[in-house]
């Protein structure tokens, strides 16, 4: 394996294309020529993208937690406890939103909680591959670099809350409501002046190292932004976001299930790797075809009226999958560094933590 290939995730010509190349180009692509692509495309879901990715990447979550005994073991709280409690308060929400009762409080407060941690999941993947790429290179952030990049990254998911909670308005208590444009419109200050702060220190660690810094450090960070961006403009198109933040996850997962299958001991292109990805790759589908879209036909055919039902659910799902990644991706874990990094010859020096 060439010394260049061993500094990737996956390919080191692939991977700035995962990790927020392919997102910044297509998402500022759509901002550009917004008046000449069809609203259907900016705006639109697509069941294809969905299920081969959005729903693919909470699979494999599942896949990492419960595949390892070691894992389920040592993260006994995401893996048993934490579920048990969620469809507990599923159940709570769906038994109080029924008739007669009619009270959709405990289903509105699911989905309040859902909205922000997904700002925290999003800004926290994006400190975590900015770690996980700098491990690959080598790179350490001093403690002051680390400390304002991660601070920028928690600011972008104040945005984030603030952003969601104003694009559903019953969701702010009603003496709040007046402030909610105010605040956004000042977060967007300080998110603008956020990015130049990171960008400063970024350009600082550059002359700190002497040498350029990879795309794949620098492209998490600042495709984040344009997400935001792009959002700003487009607030009913979170599902391109959806998307690419599933892009950027993948990744990792199955740079874990190669390096579990063989290590470095075959090539990058092998038949026996290229099937054990494939029958990976298909039942990941499948199980995200199952959950997202047999069990939602499911529920509403033929007499329908179970949509609550399947909204708690994907709600649930969502929620258990940001606290996995929570507890399962931190590089400091000899575990996961093993998982991750079992290609990269020789192993970069112990030391970098998310």
């Amino acid at each position: 394996m060439s010394q260049n290939r061993s500094r990737a995730i996956i390919n080191s010509s692939l991977d700035p294309w995962l990790v927020g190349g392919l997102s910044v180009v297509i998402l500022i692509g759509f901002l550009v020529l917004s008046s000449t692509i069809p609203s259907e495309m900016i705006l639109g879901n697509f069941l294809i993208l969905t299920v081969l990715l959005n729903g693919t990447h909470f699979m494999a979550s599942y896949s990492l937690l419960y595949s390892s005994r070691e894992y389920i073991k040592r993260y006994r709280t995401a893996a048993v406890f934490m579920p048990i409690g969620l469809l507990l308060v599923g159940a709570l929400g769906l038994w109080s939103a029924s008739p007669p009762r009619g009270d959709s409080i405990v289903i509105q407060g699911i989905l309040v909680i859902t909205a922000l941690y997904l700002a925290l999941h999003y800004t926290g993947q994006a400190w975590g591959m900015m770690a996980s790429y700098a491990y690959v290179h080598g790179i350490r952030f001093s403690p002051s670099e680390r400390k304002i990049l991660r601070t920028c990254l928690r600011i972008m998911a104040l945005w984030q809350m603030v952003w969601a909670l104003s694009t559903s308005p019953s969701s702010i208590p009603s003496a709040l409501r007046p402030y909610a444009i105010p605040c956004m419109q000042l977060l967007n200050v300080i998110a603008i002046t956020s990015l130049l702060v990171g960008s400063v220190t970024l350009i600082g660690l550059r002359r700190r190292l002497k040498t350029p810094l990879p795309s794949t450090v620098l492209l998490p960070f600042g495709s984040l932004y344009v997400w935001y961006a792009f959002l700003s403009v487009y607030p009913q198109s979170l599902f391109w976001v959806q998307i690419f933040h599933s892009l950027q996850y993948l990744s990792f997962p199955f740079r874990i299930e190669m390096n579990r299958f063989s290590g470095h001991q075959l090539p990058m292109i092998s038949s026996e790797r290229t099937r054990h990805l494939l029958k990976y790759s298909l039942a990941l589908a499948f199980a995200s075809l199952f959950v997202f879209v047999g069990i939602d036909k499911a529920l509403n055919y033929p007499s329908g009226g179970f949509e609550n039902y399947f909204l708690v659910l994907v709600s649930l799902i969502n929620i258990h999958h940001y606290f996995i990644d929570g507890c399962i991706w931190h590089i400091s874990n000899p575990r996961v560094r093993a998982d991750l990094f079992a290609h990269i010859n020789p192993p970069v020096a112990d030391g970098q933590t998310t």
